[in-house]
């Protein structure tokens, strides 16, 4: 019997991907996977020096406002609009595939293009000011790890679906042990996702450059914190959301202490 109500759950499962794929309009497709990228390559093609003006966030000139917001669909290399545009639509093919809500789609995706380019450039000109860097930002890579965030977000809905509200009721558990048990399993699923953002948030030396690991911990936290508030508002399942809430503020408290640790470096070398 059990086995079998593995099996019929999983087959749901596929049926809502089947399910979620359709419910997407040609509009749409065409909106998130051609314009969006379109948009992207005809501002690499725009003439470099009219990009350092008026596109690329120098942070030594942060009055410069147009800059930011458009420094995060702006690249300048095109090995660097690649690997952005690649890993959107992965993250967009999953988040089609796995998403049943259109509103908070959109919410979540208006979030991603327009606010987290602004919180990005906040991030980043405060840190390089604590540094005394003059760096100049630029790349689609934030709003890249805030749809990331939202497919790890959404692959826990998917997962788990109508039980998020369960975990307000232990009662309706056969046993305590197994009440625990699924709690366990999700903190341990939204620890695995703080740990991602984490990862991404770090900075890494490429050689030619330095990745951007605050606009890429920013883009992807602040997707979280839309989505919690957008939860908290719409869904009756406050164990899960205090729980996203508690792992978005432990993750934020060891971003905090990472980049502490790194200012000091950096100043005391």
């Amino acid at each position: 019997m059990g086995n079998r109500e593995i099996s019929n759950d999983f087959t749901k499962k596929i049926d809502q991907i089947k399910i979620n794929l359709k419910s997407w309009t040609l509009p749409e497709w065409v909106l998130f996977f051609m314009v969006i990228p379109l948009v992207l390559l005809l501002i690499y093609a725009i003439p470099q020096e009219m990009k350092n003006s008026y596109f690329i966030l120098n942070t030594a000139n942060p009055g410069n406002l147009q800059t930011w917001f458009l420094n995060g669909y702006t690249h300048s290399r095109l090995y660097h609009i690649e690997s952005n545009v690649i890993a959107y639509f992965l993250a967009l093919i999953a988040v089609f595939s796995l998403e049943n809500n259109k509103r908070r789609f959109w919410i979540m995706a208006g979030s991603s293009f327009f606010l987290v380019p602004l919180i990005a450039s906040f991030l980043t000109v405060g840190l390089n000011h604590f540094l005394g860097f003059g760096i100049q930002a630029q790349g689609f890579s934030a709003t890249v790890a805030a749809f990331v965030a939202y497919t790890f977000i959404s692959i826990v809905l998917w997962i788990l679906g109508d039980r998020l509200e369960n975990f307000d009721h232990p009662e309706w558990f056969r046993s305590r042990l197994l009440f625990y048990l699924q709690c366990g399993l999700l903190i341990v699923m939204l620890s695995v996702i703080i740990v991602g953002g984490l990862i991404l948030g770090l900075f890494i030396n490429t050689g030619e450059s330095t990745s951007n690991g605050i606009a890429h911990f920013g883009g992807f936290i602040t997707i979280l914190i839309v989505f919690l508030i957008y939860d908290a508002l719409t869904e009756q399942r406050i164990y899960f959301d205090l729980t996203l809430g508690v792992a978005i503020g432990m993750g934020i408290l060891w971003y905090g202490n990472y980049l502490v640790t790194l200012i000091h470096m950096v100043k005391g070398g």
